[in-house]
Protein backbone atom coordinates (compact mmCIF):
# COMPACT_ATOMS: atom_id res chain seq x y z
CA UNK A 1 0.00 0.00 0.00
CA UNK A 2 1.80 3.13 -1.24
CA UNK A 3 1.09 6.25 0.84
CA UNK A 4 1.25 9.86 -0.35
CA UNK A 5 3.31 12.61 1.31
CA UNK A 6 3.23 16.39 0.81
CA UNK A 7 6.28 18.39 1.97
CA UNK A 8 5.96 22.10 2.81
CA UNK A 9 8.73 24.57 3.79
CA UNK A 10 9.71 28.03 2.57
CA UNK A 11 13.45 27.29 2.93
CA UNK A 12 14.53 25.60 -0.32
CA UNK A 13 17.52 23.74 1.15
CA UNK A 14 15.34 22.24 3.93
CA UNK A 15 12.69 21.24 1.38
CA UNK A 16 15.34 19.53 -0.76
CA UNK A 17 16.82 17.76 2.27
CA UNK A 18 13.37 16.56 3.36
CA UNK A 19 12.72 15.07 -0.08
CA UNK A 20 16.17 13.42 -0.47
CA UNK A 21 17.60 12.56 2.95
CA UNK A 22 14.68 10.47 4.20
CA UNK A 23 14.24 7.03 2.51
CA UNK A 24 10.66 7.78 1.50
CA UNK A 25 10.22 4.69 -0.69
CA UNK A 26 11.46 2.44 2.09
CA UNK A 27 9.04 4.18 4.46
CA UNK A 28 6.19 3.35 2.08
CA UNK A 29 5.62 6.88 0.75
CA UNK A 30 5.46 8.57 -2.62
CA UNK A 31 6.13 12.33 -2.57
CA UNK A 32 3.22 13.92 -4.45
CA UNK A 33 4.16 17.56 -3.96
CA UNK A 34 6.71 20.10 -2.74
CA UNK A 35 5.36 23.52 -1.69
CA UNK A 36 7.07 26.70 -0.48
CA UNK A 37 4.04 28.31 1.15
CA UNK A 38 0.64 27.45 2.57
CA UNK A 39 -1.35 28.57 -0.48
CA UNK A 40 0.51 26.25 -2.86
CA UNK A 41 0.40 23.49 -0.24
CA UNK A 42 -3.38 23.78 0.14
CA UNK A 43 -3.89 23.50 -3.60
CA UNK A 44 -1.62 20.44 -3.75
CA UNK A 45 -3.40 18.87 -0.74
CA UNK A 46 -6.82 19.26 -2.36
CA UNK A 47 -5.51 17.80 -5.62
CA UNK A 48 -3.55 14.82 -4.23
CA UNK A 49 -5.34 14.02 -0.92
CA UNK A 50 -2.03 13.17 0.86
CA UNK A 51 -1.85 10.69 3.74
CA UNK A 52 0.86 12.79 5.42
CA UNK A 53 1.55 16.55 5.33
CA UNK A 54 4.98 17.49 6.70
CA UNK A 55 4.92 21.26 7.09
CA UNK A 56 6.83 24.17 8.59
CA UNK A 57 4.83 26.58 10.77
CA UNK A 58 6.52 29.88 9.87
CA UNK A 59 5.93 30.57 6.13
CA UNK A 60 5.00 33.57 3.93
CA UNK A 61 1.59 34.07 2.26
CA UNK A 62 -0.08 31.44 4.47
CA UNK A 63 1.55 29.99 7.58
CA UNK A 64 1.43 26.38 8.71
CA UNK A 65 -1.31 26.83 11.32
CA UNK A 66 -3.63 28.50 8.79
CA UNK A 67 -2.77 25.75 6.31
CA UNK A 68 -3.83 22.94 8.63
CA UNK A 69 -7.03 24.81 9.50
CA UNK A 70 -7.88 25.14 5.78
CA UNK A 71 -6.95 21.51 5.16
CA UNK A 72 -9.41 20.34 7.83
CA UNK A 73 -12.10 22.69 6.53
CA UNK A 74 -11.72 20.97 3.15
CA UNK A 75 -12.47 17.65 4.85
CA UNK A 76 -8.97 16.20 4.38
CA UNK A 77 -8.13 13.71 7.12
CA UNK A 78 -4.46 12.91 6.44
CA UNK A 79 -1.92 13.03 9.27
CA UNK A 80 -0.02 16.29 9.86
CA UNK A 81 3.52 16.55 11.19
CA UNK A 82 4.85 20.03 11.99
CA UNK A 83 8.39 21.37 11.73
CA UNK A 84 8.94 24.29 14.06
CA UNK A 85 11.43 26.38 15.88
CA UNK A 86 8.62 27.91 17.89
CA UNK A 87 7.49 26.00 20.94
CA UNK A 88 5.10 28.49 22.49
CA UNK A 89 2.02 26.98 24.07
CA UNK A 90 -0.44 28.89 21.88
CA UNK A 91 0.98 27.33 18.73
CA UNK A 92 0.76 23.86 20.25
CA UNK A 93 -2.80 24.36 21.48
CA UNK A 94 -3.99 25.59 18.07
CA UNK A 95 -2.26 22.74 16.26
CA UNK A 96 -3.71 20.07 18.56
CA UNK A 97 -7.20 21.40 17.93
CA UNK A 98 -6.77 20.58 14.21
CA UNK A 99 -5.38 17.10 14.78
CA UNK A 100 -1.63 17.61 14.34
CA UNK A 101 0.02 14.30 15.17
CA UNK A 102 3.52 15.41 16.30
CA UNK A 103 6.28 18.07 16.19
CA UNK A 104 9.85 18.03 15.01
CA UNK A 105 11.93 20.97 16.24
CA UNK A 106 14.43 22.80 14.10
CA UNK A 107 17.28 22.27 13.55
CA UNK A 108 15.93 18.96 12.25
CA UNK A 109 17.28 15.69 13.62
CA UNK A 110 16.73 13.55 10.51
CA UNK A 111 17.13 10.26 12.43
CA UNK A 112 14.39 11.35 14.81
CA UNK A 113 12.25 12.51 11.88
CA UNK A 114 12.69 9.19 10.05
CA UNK A 115 11.71 7.25 13.14
CA UNK A 116 8.61 9.41 13.64
CA UNK A 117 7.55 9.09 9.99
CA UNK A 118 8.06 5.30 10.08
CA UNK A 119 5.78 4.98 13.12
CA UNK A 120 3.20 7.25 11.51
CA UNK A 121 3.28 5.17 8.32
CA UNK A 122 2.42 2.00 10.26
CA UNK A 123 -0.45 3.76 12.01
CA UNK A 124 -1.79 5.16 8.73
CA UNK A 125 -1.66 1.75 7.05
CA UNK A 126 -3.49 0.11 9.96
CA UNK A 127 -6.13 2.83 9.90
CA UNK A 128 -6.62 2.36 6.14
CA UNK A 129 -6.93 -1.41 6.54
CA UNK A 130 -9.54 -0.97 9.26
CA UNK A 131 -11.46 1.52 7.14
CA UNK A 132 -11.38 -0.87 4.16
CA UNK A 133 -12.68 -3.68 6.36
CA UNK A 134 -15.54 -1.53 7.63
CA UNK A 135 -16.43 -0.44 4.09
CA UNK A 136 -16.39 -4.05 2.92
CA UNK A 137 -18.54 -5.09 5.87
CA UNK A 138 -21.04 -2.32 5.10
CA UNK A 139 -21.11 -3.25 1.42
CA UNK A 140 -21.77 -6.91 2.25
CA UNK A 141 -24.57 -5.91 4.61
CA UNK A 142 -26.08 -3.58 1.98
CA UNK A 143 -25.88 -6.28 -0.70
CA UNK A 144 -27.56 -8.76 1.61
CA UNK A 145 -30.28 -6.24 2.44
CA UNK A 146 -30.92 -5.46 -1.24
CA UNK A 147 -31.06 -9.15 -2.10
CA UNK A 148 -33.51 -9.81 0.72
CA UNK A 149 -35.79 -6.95 -0.33
CA UNK A 150 -35.70 -8.08 -3.96
CA UNK A 151 -36.60 -11.64 -2.96
CA UNK A 152 -39.47 -10.27 -0.87
CA UNK A 153 -40.86 -8.21 -3.76
CA UNK A 154 -40.77 -11.32 -5.92
CA UNK A 155 -42.56 -13.39 -3.29
CA UNK A 156 -39.44 -15.19 -2.07
CA UNK A 157 -39.16 -13.85 1.47
CA UNK A 158 -36.16 -15.01 3.46
CA UNK A 159 -37.13 -16.48 6.81
CA UNK A 160 -36.38 -14.21 9.75
CA UNK A 161 -34.05 -16.71 11.39
CA UNK A 162 -32.05 -17.02 8.17
CA UNK A 163 -31.19 -13.32 7.85
CA UNK A 164 -27.62 -13.88 8.94
CA UNK A 165 -26.45 -10.30 8.60
CA UNK A 166 -29.08 -8.89 10.93
CA UNK A 167 -28.09 -7.94 14.48
CA UNK A 168 -29.93 -9.65 17.34
CA UNK A 169 -31.30 -6.30 18.50
CA UNK A 170 -32.63 -5.54 15.03
CA UNK A 171 -34.21 -8.96 14.64
CA UNK A 172 -36.28 -8.37 17.79
CA UNK A 173 -37.64 -5.15 16.27
CA UNK A 174 -38.60 -5.92 12.64
CA UNK A 175 -38.71 -3.07 10.15
CA UNK A 176 -41.81 -1.85 8.39
CA UNK A 177 -41.53 -0.65 4.82
CA UNK A 178 -43.13 1.63 2.26
CA UNK A 179 -42.82 0.96 -1.49
CA UNK A 180 -42.71 3.40 -4.41
CA UNK A 181 -43.01 1.76 -7.83
CA UNK A 182 -41.64 3.73 -10.81
CA UNK A 183 -42.40 2.48 -14.29
CA UNK A 184 -41.07 3.96 -17.53
CA UNK A 185 -44.16 3.82 -19.73
CA UNK A 186 -43.11 3.30 -23.35
CA UNK A 187 -39.66 1.97 -22.47
CA UNK A 188 -40.17 -1.49 -23.98
CA UNK A 189 -41.02 -0.01 -27.38
CA UNK A 190 -38.61 2.92 -27.43
CA UNK A 191 -35.59 0.83 -26.43
CA UNK A 192 -35.96 -1.74 -29.22
CA UNK A 193 -33.07 -0.31 -31.22
CA UNK A 194 -30.72 0.18 -28.27
CA UNK A 195 -27.84 -2.31 -28.04
CA UNK A 196 -27.79 -4.32 -24.80
CA UNK A 197 -24.80 -2.40 -23.29
CA UNK A 198 -26.62 0.90 -23.94
CA UNK A 199 -29.81 -0.38 -22.27
CA UNK A 200 -27.88 -1.63 -19.28
CA UNK A 201 -25.91 1.62 -18.89
CA UNK A 202 -29.08 3.72 -19.24
CA UNK A 203 -30.94 1.71 -16.59
CA UNK A 204 -27.96 1.98 -14.23
CA UNK A 205 -27.88 5.75 -14.79
CA UNK A 206 -31.55 6.01 -13.84
CA UNK A 207 -30.97 3.87 -10.73
CA UNK A 208 -28.08 6.10 -9.66
CA UNK A 209 -30.13 9.23 -10.38
CA UNK A 210 -32.93 7.88 -8.17
CA UNK A 211 -30.47 7.39 -5.32
CA UNK A 212 -29.30 11.00 -5.69
CA UNK A 213 -32.84 12.40 -5.88
CA UNK A 214 -34.12 10.54 -2.82
CA UNK A 215 -31.04 11.16 -0.69
CA UNK A 216 -32.36 14.53 0.59
CA UNK A 217 -35.82 13.05 1.21
CA UNK A 218 -35.17 9.68 2.87
CA UNK A 219 -32.87 7.84 5.26
CA UNK A 220 -32.21 4.11 5.06
CA UNK A 221 -33.76 3.48 1.63
CA UNK A 222 -32.95 1.06 -1.18
CA UNK A 223 -33.42 1.45 -4.94
CA UNK A 224 -34.11 -1.88 -6.67
CA UNK A 225 -34.36 -2.48 -10.40
CA UNK A 226 -36.87 -5.29 -10.73
CA UNK A 227 -36.58 -5.37 -14.51
CA UNK A 228 -35.64 -3.04 -17.35
CA UNK A 229 -37.60 0.19 -17.20
CA UNK A 230 -38.99 -0.48 -13.72
CA UNK A 231 -37.65 0.41 -10.27
CA UNK A 232 -38.84 0.18 -6.68
CA UNK A 233 -37.76 2.54 -3.90
CA UNK A 234 -38.19 0.73 -0.57
CA UNK A 235 -37.74 2.65 2.68
CA UNK A 236 -38.22 2.25 6.41
CA UNK A 237 -41.43 3.88 7.65
CA UNK A 238 -40.20 4.06 11.25
CA UNK A 239 -37.40 6.55 10.62
CA UNK A 240 -38.83 8.33 7.56
CA UNK A 241 -41.74 10.77 7.27
CA UNK A 242 -44.39 10.13 4.66
CA UNK A 243 -43.50 11.36 1.19
CA UNK A 244 -45.76 14.06 -0.22
CA UNK A 245 -46.87 14.38 -3.83
CA UNK A 246 -45.12 17.77 -4.01
CA UNK A 247 -41.81 16.14 -3.02
CA UNK A 248 -42.31 13.37 -5.56
CA UNK A 249 -43.20 15.89 -8.25
CA UNK A 250 -39.66 17.29 -8.01
CA UNK A 251 -38.29 13.77 -8.50
CA UNK A 252 -40.68 13.25 -11.42
CA UNK A 253 -39.66 16.50 -13.12
CA UNK A 254 -35.95 15.70 -12.79
CA UNK A 255 -36.41 12.21 -14.20
CA UNK A 256 -38.71 13.34 -16.97
CA UNK A 257 -36.13 15.94 -18.01
CA UNK A 258 -33.49 13.21 -18.03
CA UNK A 259 -35.50 11.02 -20.43
CA UNK A 260 -36.77 13.89 -22.58
CA UNK A 261 -34.45 12.82 -25.40
CA UNK A 262 -36.15 9.41 -25.47
CA UNK A 263 -39.39 9.96 -27.35
CA UNK A 264 -42.75 8.78 -26.01
CA UNK A 265 -41.38 7.72 -22.62
CA UNK A 266 -43.37 8.77 -19.61
CA UNK A 267 -42.66 8.09 -15.93
CA UNK A 268 -45.49 6.79 -13.77
CA UNK A 269 -45.33 6.35 -10.00
CA UNK A 270 -47.45 4.30 -7.61
CA UNK A 271 -46.94 4.75 -3.86
CA UNK A 272 -47.92 2.58 -0.90
CA UNK A 273 -46.97 4.18 2.44
CA UNK A 274 -48.99 2.01 4.79
CA UNK A 275 -46.36 0.08 6.82
CA UNK A 276 -45.60 -3.31 5.25
CA UNK A 277 -43.76 -6.37 6.50
CA UNK A 278 -41.45 -8.26 4.18
CA UNK A 279 -44.09 -10.97 3.79
CA UNK A 280 -46.66 -8.40 2.55
CA UNK A 281 -44.46 -6.73 -0.04
CA UNK A 282 -44.99 -9.17 -2.92
CA UNK A 283 -48.80 -8.90 -2.86
CA UNK A 284 -48.62 -5.10 -2.65
CA UNK A 285 -46.10 -4.95 -5.51
CA UNK A 286 -48.45 -7.01 -7.71
CA UNK A 287 -51.38 -4.80 -6.72
CA UNK A 288 -49.40 -1.68 -7.67
CA UNK A 289 -48.62 -3.18 -11.09
CA UNK A 290 -52.34 -3.89 -11.57
CA UNK A 291 -53.21 -0.30 -10.63
CA UNK A 292 -50.78 1.12 -13.19
CA UNK A 293 -52.35 -1.11 -15.84
CA UNK A 294 -55.97 -0.30 -15.04
CA UNK A 295 -55.65 3.34 -13.96
CA UNK A 296 -55.89 5.95 -16.75
CA UNK A 297 -52.34 6.57 -18.04
CA UNK A 298 -52.60 10.38 -18.29
CA UNK A 299 -51.44 11.11 -14.73
CA UNK A 300 -47.93 10.47 -13.44
CA UNK A 301 -48.78 9.67 -9.80
CA UNK A 302 -51.14 7.25 -8.04
CA UNK A 303 -51.44 6.78 -4.29
CA UNK A 304 -52.57 3.23 -3.52
CA UNK A 305 -54.67 4.51 -0.63
CA UNK A 306 -56.63 6.79 -2.97
CA UNK A 307 -57.52 4.01 -5.41
CA UNK A 308 -61.14 3.01 -5.13
CA UNK A 309 -61.87 -0.66 -4.67
CA UNK A 310 -63.97 -0.53 -7.85
CA UNK A 311 -60.80 -0.28 -9.97
CA UNK A 312 -59.70 -3.82 -9.16
CA UNK A 313 -63.16 -5.35 -8.85
CA UNK A 314 -64.75 -7.29 -11.71
CA UNK A 315 -67.24 -5.47 -13.89
CA UNK A 316 -70.85 -6.52 -13.14
CA UNK A 317 -71.52 -9.71 -14.99
CA UNK A 318 -67.80 -10.55 -15.22
CA UNK A 319 -66.73 -13.78 -13.54
CA UNK A 320 -64.48 -13.15 -10.50
CA UNK A 321 -62.54 -16.34 -11.17
CA UNK A 322 -61.83 -15.21 -14.72
CA UNK A 323 -60.47 -11.88 -13.46
CA UNK A 324 -58.15 -13.65 -11.04
CA UNK A 325 -57.07 -15.95 -13.85
CA UNK A 326 -55.99 -12.97 -15.96
CA UNK A 327 -53.47 -11.90 -13.33
CA UNK A 328 -52.52 -15.54 -12.84
CA UNK A 329 -51.71 -15.82 -16.57
CA UNK A 330 -49.38 -12.85 -16.37
CA UNK A 331 -47.44 -14.57 -13.58
CA UNK A 332 -47.53 -18.02 -15.18
CA UNK A 333 -46.39 -16.86 -18.61
CA UNK A 334 -43.34 -15.31 -17.01
CA UNK A 335 -42.67 -18.46 -15.00
CA UNK A 336 -43.12 -20.64 -18.11
CA UNK A 337 -40.64 -18.51 -20.04
CA UNK A 338 -38.03 -18.64 -17.29
CA UNK A 339 -38.36 -22.40 -16.83
CA UNK A 340 -38.59 -23.25 -20.53
CA UNK A 341 -41.99 -24.90 -19.95
CA UNK A 342 -43.65 -24.78 -23.37
CA UNK A 343 -46.33 -27.31 -22.39
CA UNK A 344 -47.56 -25.16 -19.49
CA UNK A 345 -47.70 -22.09 -21.73
CA UNK A 346 -49.65 -24.02 -24.37
CA UNK A 347 -52.16 -25.02 -21.70
CA UNK A 348 -52.57 -21.38 -20.68
CA UNK A 349 -53.17 -20.43 -24.32
CA UNK A 350 -56.08 -22.88 -24.28
CA UNK A 351 -57.41 -21.21 -21.13
CA UNK A 352 -57.08 -17.78 -22.76
CA UNK A 353 -59.04 -18.88 -25.83
CA UNK A 354 -61.77 -20.38 -23.66
CA UNK A 355 -61.91 -17.14 -21.66
CA UNK A 356 -62.30 -15.04 -24.83
CA UNK A 357 -65.13 -17.26 -25.96
CA UNK A 358 -67.06 -16.46 -22.76
CA UNK A 359 -66.59 -12.67 -22.81
CA UNK A 360 -69.59 -10.38 -22.67
CA UNK A 361 -69.77 -6.83 -24.03
CA UNK A 362 -69.20 -5.12 -20.68
CA UNK A 363 -65.88 -6.86 -20.00
CA UNK A 364 -64.30 -6.67 -23.48
CA UNK A 365 -62.65 -3.25 -22.97
CA UNK A 366 -61.06 -4.22 -19.70
CA UNK A 367 -59.87 -7.53 -21.12
CA UNK A 368 -58.26 -5.77 -24.08
CA UNK A 369 -56.23 -3.68 -21.67
CA UNK A 370 -55.08 -6.72 -19.72
CA UNK A 371 -54.26 -8.74 -22.84
CA UNK A 372 -52.33 -5.78 -24.21
CA UNK A 373 -50.33 -5.67 -20.97
CA UNK A 374 -49.79 -9.45 -21.12
CA UNK A 375 -48.35 -9.06 -24.60
CA UNK A 376 -46.01 -6.26 -23.51
CA UNK A 377 -45.07 -8.38 -20.49
CA UNK A 378 -44.10 -11.25 -22.81
CA UNK A 379 -42.06 -8.89 -24.98
CA UNK A 380 -40.13 -7.55 -21.98
CA UNK A 381 -39.57 -11.01 -20.52
CA UNK A 382 -38.36 -12.51 -23.81
CA UNK A 383 -36.09 -9.55 -24.41
CA UNK A 384 -34.45 -9.80 -21.00
CA UNK A 385 -33.88 -13.50 -21.60
CA UNK A 386 -32.49 -12.63 -25.06
CA UNK A 387 -35.07 -14.86 -26.76
CA UNK A 388 -36.42 -12.34 -29.27
CA UNK A 389 -34.41 -10.78 -32.13
CA UNK A 390 -34.84 -7.03 -32.50
CA UNK A 391 -36.58 -7.24 -35.89
CA UNK A 392 -39.19 -9.66 -34.54
CA UNK A 393 -39.87 -7.43 -31.56
CA UNK A 394 -40.20 -4.44 -33.91
CA UNK A 395 -42.75 -6.37 -36.01
CA UNK A 396 -44.88 -7.05 -32.93
CA UNK A 397 -44.79 -3.37 -31.96
CA UNK A 398 -45.90 -2.38 -35.46
CA UNK A 399 -48.91 -4.67 -35.06
CA UNK A 400 -49.71 -3.06 -31.72
CA UNK A 401 -49.98 0.34 -33.44
CA UNK A 402 -53.12 -1.00 -35.12
CA UNK A 403 -56.51 -1.19 -33.43
CA UNK A 404 -56.60 -4.88 -32.49
CA UNK A 405 -59.58 -6.85 -31.26
CA UNK A 406 -59.41 -9.25 -28.32
CA UNK A 407 -59.16 -12.21 -30.69
CA UNK A 408 -56.36 -10.54 -32.64
CA UNK A 409 -54.48 -9.88 -29.40
CA UNK A 410 -54.87 -13.57 -28.48
CA UNK A 411 -53.55 -14.53 -31.91
CA UNK A 412 -50.51 -12.28 -31.44
CA UNK A 413 -49.83 -13.82 -28.01
CA UNK A 414 -50.03 -17.32 -29.55
CA UNK A 415 -47.49 -16.31 -32.21
CA UNK A 416 -45.18 -15.04 -29.46
CA UNK A 417 -45.39 -18.40 -27.69
CA UNK A 418 -44.54 -20.17 -30.95
CA UNK A 419 -41.46 -17.96 -31.28
CA UNK A 420 -40.57 -18.91 -27.74
CA UNK A 421 -40.82 -22.61 -28.66
CA UNK A 422 -38.46 -22.08 -31.61
CA UNK A 423 -35.93 -20.30 -29.40
CA UNK A 424 -35.83 -23.09 -26.81
CA UNK A 425 -33.61 -25.19 -29.04
CA UNK A 426 -30.96 -22.47 -29.20
CA UNK A 427 -31.17 -20.84 -25.77
CA UNK A 428 -29.82 -22.18 -22.50
CA UNK A 429 -32.44 -23.86 -20.36
CA UNK A 430 -32.95 -22.74 -16.79
CA UNK A 431 -31.18 -25.89 -15.61
CA UNK A 432 -28.07 -25.09 -17.66
CA UNK A 433 -28.13 -21.48 -16.42
CA UNK A 434 -28.28 -22.61 -12.81
CA UNK A 435 -25.44 -25.09 -13.37
CA UNK A 436 -23.40 -22.14 -14.67
CA UNK A 437 -24.43 -20.11 -11.62
CA UNK A 438 -23.36 -22.94 -9.32
CA UNK A 439 -19.96 -23.14 -11.02
CA UNK A 440 -19.53 -19.35 -10.80
CA UNK A 441 -20.24 -19.41 -7.06
CA UNK A 442 -17.78 -22.21 -6.42
CA UNK A 443 -15.04 -20.56 -8.45
CA UNK A 444 -15.58 -17.16 -6.80
CA UNK A 445 -16.42 -18.24 -3.25
CA UNK A 446 -13.78 -15.96 -1.75
CA UNK A 447 -14.64 -12.93 -3.90
CA UNK A 448 -16.91 -10.02 -3.09
CA UNK A 449 -19.85 -10.42 -5.47
CA UNK A 450 -23.63 -10.18 -5.45
CA UNK A 451 -26.67 -10.77 -7.61
CA UNK A 452 -25.72 -8.10 -10.16
CA UNK A 453 -22.32 -9.63 -10.88
CA UNK A 454 -23.59 -13.19 -11.30
CA UNK A 455 -26.60 -12.04 -13.36
CA UNK A 456 -24.28 -10.15 -15.72
CA UNK A 457 -22.16 -13.28 -16.05
CA UNK A 458 -25.23 -15.35 -17.03
CA UNK A 459 -26.63 -12.65 -19.32
CA UNK A 460 -30.01 -12.36 -17.57
CA UNK A 461 -31.63 -9.75 -15.34
CA UNK A 462 -31.40 -9.75 -11.55
CA UNK A 463 -35.10 -10.48 -11.08
CA UNK A 464 -34.95 -13.48 -13.45
CA UNK A 465 -31.89 -14.77 -11.69
CA UNK A 466 -33.61 -14.57 -8.27
CA UNK A 467 -36.66 -16.46 -9.52
CA UNK A 468 -34.66 -19.09 -11.37
CA UNK A 469 -32.33 -19.60 -8.44
CA UNK A 470 -35.09 -20.04 -5.84
CA UNK A 471 -37.04 -22.41 -8.11
CA UNK A 472 -33.97 -24.52 -8.85
CA UNK A 473 -32.21 -24.66 -5.47
CA UNK A 474 -35.16 -24.18 -3.12
CA UNK A 475 -33.45 -21.31 -1.30
CA UNK A 476 -32.46 -17.74 -2.06
CA UNK A 477 -29.08 -16.76 -3.47
CA UNK A 478 -27.94 -15.26 -0.13
CA UNK A 479 -28.98 -18.39 1.79
CA UNK A 480 -27.21 -20.67 -0.69
CA UNK A 481 -24.04 -18.57 -0.84
CA UNK A 482 -23.84 -18.33 2.96
CA UNK A 483 -24.35 -22.08 3.33
CA UNK A 484 -21.64 -22.87 0.76
CA UNK A 485 -19.20 -20.49 2.44
CA UNK A 486 -19.81 -21.79 5.96
CA UNK A 487 -19.74 -25.47 4.93
CA UNK A 488 -16.42 -24.86 3.14
CA UNK A 489 -15.11 -23.03 6.21
CA UNK A 490 -16.12 -25.98 8.45
CA UNK A 491 -14.18 -28.37 6.22
CA UNK A 492 -11.10 -26.09 6.26
CA UNK A 493 -11.26 -25.62 10.04
CA UNK A 494 -11.23 -29.38 10.50
CA UNK A 495 -8.66 -30.26 7.86
CA UNK A 496 -6.12 -27.42 7.67
CA UNK A 497 -3.74 -25.50 9.90
CA UNK A 498 -4.65 -22.14 8.41
CA UNK A 499 -5.64 -19.37 10.78
CA UNK A 500 -9.28 -18.47 11.26
CA UNK A 501 -8.64 -15.10 9.60
CA UNK A 502 -7.12 -16.83 6.53
CA UNK A 503 -10.00 -19.29 6.28
CA UNK A 504 -12.56 -16.51 6.59
CA UNK A 505 -10.86 -14.54 3.80
CA UNK A 506 -10.73 -17.59 1.53
CA UNK A 507 -14.49 -18.10 1.79
CA UNK A 508 -15.38 -14.43 1.25
CA UNK A 509 -15.23 -12.85 4.72
CA UNK A 510 -12.32 -10.41 4.83
CA UNK A 511 -13.13 -9.25 8.35
CA UNK A 512 -12.66 -11.91 11.05
CA UNK A 513 -15.24 -10.42 13.39
CA UNK A 514 -17.97 -10.60 10.74
CA UNK A 515 -16.91 -14.13 9.74
CA UNK A 516 -17.17 -15.23 13.38
CA UNK A 517 -20.61 -13.65 13.71
CA UNK A 518 -22.02 -15.36 10.60
CA UNK A 519 -20.36 -18.70 11.43
CA UNK A 520 -21.75 -18.66 14.97
CA UNK A 521 -25.25 -17.78 13.81
CA UNK A 522 -25.11 -20.61 11.26
CA UNK A 523 -23.54 -23.33 13.42
CA UNK A 524 -24.23 -22.26 17.01
CA UNK A 525 -20.52 -21.98 17.83
CA UNK A 526 -17.55 -19.79 16.96
CA UNK A 527 -14.91 -20.96 14.47
CA UNK A 528 -12.47 -21.48 17.37
CA UNK A 529 -14.99 -23.63 19.25
CA UNK A 530 -15.75 -25.63 16.10
CA UNK A 531 -12.07 -26.26 15.42
CA UNK A 532 -11.49 -27.32 19.04
CA UNK A 533 -14.49 -29.69 18.88
CA UNK A 534 -13.05 -31.47 15.83
CA UNK A 535 -9.44 -31.55 17.01
CA UNK A 536 -7.83 -34.97 17.74
CA UNK A 537 -7.34 -33.99 21.40
CA UNK A 538 -11.07 -33.51 21.89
Amino acid sequence: MRLKALLVDDEVHILNNLSKVLPWEDLGFEIVGLAKNGVDALEAAITHQPDLILSDIRMPVMDGLTLIQKVREEGLTGEILLLTGYQEFEYARTAIRYGVRDYICKPINYYELEDTVRKLAKQIVEKKKQKNKEQLLNRMANLANENNLLHSLLGQETAKEDILWQDEEESDHPHSYAVLLLDMDGYAHESISWPFPERKAWNLDIKQKLKELFLPLLRDFTVLQVREGEWCVVYDTVINPQLTQDELSLVYESLQTLVADKLHMHIRMCLEQEPLTLAEMSAVYQRMQQILILDPPQGWFTDVQSVTSDLLKPIPGEDLGAVDAQWHWIEQFGSGLRNGNYEAMTQMIGELKAYVGRLNETSVGRSEKLLYYLLIHLLREMREMQMLPGEQEEAVWLRLQESLSVKELISLIVSMIERFKDSLSTKKSSEVLMMSAQNFIQQNLGADFGIEEISDFLGISCSYFCLLFKNHFGETFVEYLTRQRIETAKFMLSGSEKSITQIGAEVGYQERRYFTKVFQKYTGMTPSEYRLKDSPAS
